[in-house]
């Protein structure tokens, strides 16, 4: 699958409106993207389905010769060779069908798949702040159910038209070429059957993008609760979390209920015109049969040709409903690739020294809440700094922005003198490594989560990095070592292993400059002597910024910042800035010695 090649023509199709697109534009978007390079697919399933509608046509005739044959009186011979003919119609037209629904279904997988891979890449791409008021579970409940939403009907319905269209051509002439007068008012009964489809239709495609929008909300509702049982257990909270679940889930059964409403109308309604029309072609027929008009041959192909008619009709329109329904999601997903992505084009970055220079930055998540304004700090290459500081200083925003996770909205950071605007995103966050205070494990083996800092690293790389994030020992205890299974969220093991985990991970990656986040705060205190003195060892000849909580931390650092309301407020060694009886040394006697805390509490814990 050719996804690589084809991002650029999907990544035009992100300047295209959603939301005031017209249908016909949103089909043919959608057929450059995902379709259109499958032409000779796209081919043989409407050639498949064409002969097998083909195949239909001769059955009500052969069916009606046959009756006739038979009053007739005729020799049985002919009704042997006609029933014969028949059953190989019947037959051949199953095999084609057979093989056209095998073909469409292959055709329809690869284009849901297709779209929901380029929906992910480009959600991928896409900067943090897009995320921040968007749940994941909605954001996958959209990526899964949208791209679901479109299945075949784009590759059926270019098909259907036509097919539908030479169907009911063929069943009028030949209704009307047996009998004329019924099949004039045959046909006047389509009127009625087609307006109550379209005009189903029509509240239906209303409530299709509503239905989406609830089913979207309530799995992201479910999930989080999931996520979060320990805590509404802990609570007691069951209930309550239960009867919030059941508003949501029943706001989606009333659009549902509304949406499926006008459906079970457009069916009886429907089915009223036919049954309708098919008593009148008996009254009418046998009518016309006893006084010699028409034989009962006539009157039976009749009968069987009305599906002719009505079918195509609800073929027609039921295409036009689906794509109608199609259509809110392909607005959805457009909405989605019409989201600006990260400029991830730049040029390259070779980092030796690894000095960062932060010169007069300005960043702010809302215009409200600025973080920061002209702020500027230069780190030595090779140096390891402490950032220290209260709850919403900023410190955690300001290591974001050295790999882009956010964006800068003034100023300028340069990492041995190159502007990181200047360098493309993968070159720029594989020279640097973040290790997060809350370590994050994917479901899968202990092994793949170490490799995740480098895939193609080697066994005996990845036990090395477990060994140097002292991991190895509890590792191997497991019942099947490397390949132990984690569950969500590394839920299967301890908060202290998750981050030796996480630390392995970085170890194996070994970038050029160094983020920790207090990685050492889930450890217990057995461990973290050994992770502080290997952290000593992965610092000396790389760029290290710790966001420290700790002091044990703060005495790995050269250097400490102290940042208050995204302002440096003062800088130098533990030592100096106590002795300078400032700011730092008020802090840390407000986390330290007000508490009665030592050396391995915590100080100015930080979410920011």
């Amino acid at each position: 699958m050719d996804l690589d090649g084809r991002q650029e023509r999907v990544d035009q199709a992100r300047a295209l409106p959603a939301r005031g697109a017209t249908l016909l534009s949103l089909l043919r978007q959608f057929w450059a993207d995902f379709i259109g390079h499958r032409k000779a697919a796209v081919a043989l399933a409407a050639s498949l389905m064409v002969l097998t509608v083909l195949l239909q046509l001769p059955v009500p005739l052969l069916t009606m010769h046959i009756i006739d044959v038979v009053v007739a009186k005729q020799p049985f011979s002919i009704v042997n060779q006609l029933g014969l003919a028949l059953v190989a119609l019947i037959v051949l037209r199953h095999v084609f069908s057979y093989i056209n629904e095998s073909v469409t279904l292959q055709l329809k997988e690869s284009i849901i798949v297709d779209a929901q891979v380029s929906l992910f890449r480009h959600l991928q791409s896409l900067p943090l702040s897009f995320f921040a008021n968007r749940h994941s579970t909605y954001l996958q409940s959209r990526l899964m159910n949208d791209a679901r939403a479109v299945e075949g009907t784009l590759v059926r319905a270019f098909v259907t038209i036509g097919v539908n269209v030479l169907t009911f051509v063929v069943g009028a002439a030949i209704i009307l070429h047996i009998q004329p007068q019924m099949g004039v008012v045959l046909l006047l009964t389509i009127i009625p059957f087609g307006c109550i489809r379209l005009l189903t239709n029509q509240r239906m495609r209303t409530l299709s993008a509503d239905m989406q929008e609830q089913q979207a909300s309530a799995s992201a509702a479910i999930s989080e609760r999931l996520a979060g049982i320990a805590t509404i257990k802990s609570l007691g909270q069951e209930a309550g979390q239960t009867e919030h679940v059941s508003r949501r889930l029943d706001q989606l059964k009333r659009v549902y209920v509304r949406t499926n409403w006008f459906g079970v109308v457009s069916g009886i309604g429907t089915s009223l015109v036919t049954s309708l029309s098919t008593a009148f072609v008996l009254w009418y027929g046998l009518h016309r049969v006893t006084n010699g008009a028409m034989t009962l041959g006539q009157v039976v192909g009749i009968l069987s040709l009305m599906n002719f008619l009505y079918a195509p009709v609800n073929a027609l329109v039921a295409a036009n409903i689906g794509m109608q329904q199609a259509a809110s999601a392909l607005q959805r997903i457009y909405e989605f690739l019409g989201e600006t992505p990260e400029q991830s084009r730049g040029g390259r970055l070779d980092v030796t020294e690894g000095r960062v220079e932060i010169r007069g930055i300005a960043f702010a998540y809302t215009p409200e809440a600025k973080v920061f304004e002209d702020f500027s700090l230069t780190i030595r290459g090779r140096e390891t700094i402490a950032l220290v500081g209260h709850s919403g200083a900023g410190k955690s925003s300001l290591v974001r922005l050295l790999p882009r996770l956010n964006e800068l909205q003034g100023g300028r950071i340069l990492i041995d003198g190159c502007d990181i605007q200047d360098v493309a995103l993968p070159e720029l966050r594989a020279a640097i490594g973040i290790v997060e205070q809350q370590a994050f494990l994917f479901t899968g083996s202990i092994l793949e989560n170490i490799r995740l800092g480098r895939p193609g690293a080697t066994m005996d790389e990845v036990i090395n990095a477990a060994r140097n994030a002292y991991a190895h020992e509890f590792i191997n205890a497991l019942p099947e070592a490397y390949q132990t299974r984690v569950g969500e969220r590394g839920m299967t093991l301890s908060g202290g292993e998750c981050q030796r985990i996480a630390l392995a991970r970085m170890f194996l990656r070994d970038p050029r400059v160094l983020v920790l986040d207090e990685a050492v705060s889930a450890l217990d205190s057995q461990s973290e002597e050994y992770i502080q003195r290997s952290l000593r060892s992965l610092a000396r000849d790389r760029t290290t910024i710790i966001i420290a909580h700790r002091l044990s931390t703060l005495m790995l650092a050269d250097r400490i910042i102290l940042i208050e309301k995204g302002v440096l407020i003062e800088e130098g060694t533990h030592e100096e800035l106590i002795s300078s009886q400032g700011a730092y040394a008020r802090l840390f006697q407000q986390q330290f010695q007000s508490q009665g805390l030592h050396g391995k509490e915590l100080i100015g814990t930080e979410t920011t």
